[in-house]
């Protein structure tokens, strides 16, 4: 739902943030008014919206209740996709992990893409989670993930124009 306001109301919204979030397949569906900021996380184990994209899936089968519900791309396409609608190129990937998003993944988990050259209100970042599921844990005990206030921080830092 977060990429389908973006598309359709990108005049009132600065960004959106997406945790394993899917998007329409075919990029025509979407034609934003202007630049959104975008930041995608997405774990790579996740089964139930795959990294690589495809169905709704839960344990290796499909949700009975979308059985028609169409394919969507994965976290690298919708990225490219919407570095395309806000005229962003030239990703650059971090080299290592740099954060804890989820608490079940021993050590810093996350490796973040940013796309570098984009219009004023048009950022693209993806967030993957190495070993991460659909729902990472974000709080064990005393223990709290850095997903909150990183997101919150990435909000603040990507005002509209």
């Amino acid at each position: 739902m977060a990429y389908r306001m973006a598309c359709e109301s990108a005049d009132l919204i600065a960004g959106v943030a997406s945790l394993a979030g899917v998007t329409f397949l075919d990029p025509s569906r979407c034609a934003p008014s202007e630049p959104v900021n975008i930041l995608h996380i997405h774990g790579l184990a996740d089964a139930i919206a795959p990294y690589a994209g495809g169905a709704l899936t839960i344990s290796g089968q499909a949700f009975s209740f979308v059985a028609n519900t169409p394919p969507f791309p994965g976290a690298l396409q919708t990225v490219r996709m919407w570095a395309a609608y806000n005229g962003a190129r030239d990703p650059t990937t971090d080299p290592a992990p740099s954060m804890d998003i989820d608490l079940d993944v021993t050590g810093l988990d996350t490796v973040i893409t940013r796309y570098t050259n984009s219009k004023p209100g048009g950022s693209v970042e993806l967030w993957t989670v190495n070993g991460g599921s659909h729902s990472p844990t974000l709080y064990s005990g005393n223990s709290s993930s850095e997903l909150a206030p990183r997101v919150i921080d990435w909000f603040l830092a990507h005002p509209k124009p």
